[in-house]
């Protein structure tokens, strides 16, 4: 999934070409680019919200869906196994995105996901 249009971080040209690819840890293949005008290395997620994010966003989501269906975040985290600074991280990170990760979340779980920017909305405050 092609996250944005294809730009080198450094010097903002767009030309850039393939160098190697790489797996996540939900199995997703992912890019690694190299600028042919100044010669950087850097990966589709470099300078989004996304950049160094270890859970796939899908698990992200389906735990902000719980928390947004009633569920309280200690329960969450025991739920899901993961701790509350985590949580606080996520929403911090995608809470001022709304509908870019709004469609974000569509696009990974359709049938299965309303919009959670509620909650992220009242707990960034």
């Amino acid at each position: 999934m092609a996250l944005s249009s294809l730009h080198c971080p450094l010097c903002q040209s767009e030309n850039c070409k393939t160098h190697t690819s790489y797996k996540v840890s939900s199995g997703e293949a992912r890019n690694l680019y190299h600028c042919q005008e100044c010669d950087n290395y850097f990966s589709q997620t470099k300078n989004t919200a996304l950049e160094g994010l270890r859970k796939p966003l899908s698990f992200i989501s389906t735990v902000l869906e719980a928390i947004n269906e009633g569920m309280g975040i200690n329960a969450a985290c025991r739920t899901f196994k993961t701790t509350r600074k985590s949580l606080n991280r996520w929403l911090e990170r995608l809470g001022g995105l709304n509908s870019r990760l709004k469609f974000f979340f569509k696009k990974l779980q359709p049938q299965k996901l309303s919009c959670c920017m509620p909650y992220v909305t009242n707990f960034c405050k």
